[in-house]
């Protein structure tokens, strides 16, 4: 970069490049499919989806069952152990909830449409990280229904926001959530998720559906359906 002989950079020059840096920045969050969402390509907070949906397992499988947002049916634990820019949202796994919950302004949302994880503590069975990622895949394949619907506004092509993770550790605490064993397991993640760009302050819906049936007989063997109220503030 140029500078003058007393070290300094010329002002238009560092305002050009904060403007290209921004615009850059821009360009490469933004998505093509869903106004007001990241694309599924993009680094979010410097992070990938995939990275993201990581982190969403390992916050959630680390809270107790006591507290654990995806047992609560009304919001009352939606922001147990929330912390960094983007606030996760949970799925009820027990065909429904209508959750209430307060969100600081500025952080993002991430929707897990229809997700899922297999682990070890899960399923002994499996003896490596490609047994778990063919669980994983297997269930995410079973004729998945995906539905996302932000203040009244449908989002599409929600085939295309499809993540499977890399294997990777979580811890279980006393009393955990799932009917295991604490301690220390292994797990992949598969499923569909979309990051919401951070929302304007007040009051706004969102809901998003779930369900999974068997490829042949096309029964139904899962279903949820959950309904937020969600505060920016």
């Amino acid at each position: 970069m140029y500078q003058d002989r007393f070290g300094r950079v010329p002002i238009m020059i560092t305002a050009l490049s904060i403007l290209l840096l921004s615009v850059g920045c821009e360009v490469a969050l933004a998505d093509s499919i869903n106004e007001g969402a990241f694309a599924i390509n993009s680094t979010p907070y410097g992070s990938s989806y995939e990275d993201w949906t990581i982190k969403f397992w390992q916050w959630l499988l680390s809270i107790p069952v006591s507290r654990n947002p995806a047992v609560d049916l009304s919001g009352e634990f939606c922001q147990e152990q929330q912390e960094g820019p983007v606030f996760f949202l949970v799925f009820s796994g027990s065909g429904g909830a209508d959750r209430t919950c307060n969100v600081p302004a500025g952080k993002a949302i991430l929707v897990p449409i229809n997700v899922v994880e297999c682990s070890f503590v899960e399923f002994p069975a499996a003896k490596t990280d490609e047994e778990l990622h063919t669980c994983a895949t297997e269930d995410e394949s079973s004729n998945p229904g995906l539905f996302l619907e932000v203040d009244g506004r449908e989002f599409k092509e929600l085939e295309k926001y499809r993540v499977h993770s890399r294997a990777f550790n979580f811890t279980l605490p006393e009393d955990p959530w799932l009917p295991v064993a604490p301690g220390p397991s292994r797990a992949v993640s598969d499923g569909y998720w979309v990051i919401l760009e951070p929302l304007p302050p007040g009051r706004h819906e969102i809901n998003f559906k779930a369900s999974l049936a068997d490829p042949t007989t096309g029964i139904l063997f899962y279903s949820d359906d959950l309904k937020y109220v969600v505060n920016i503030q």
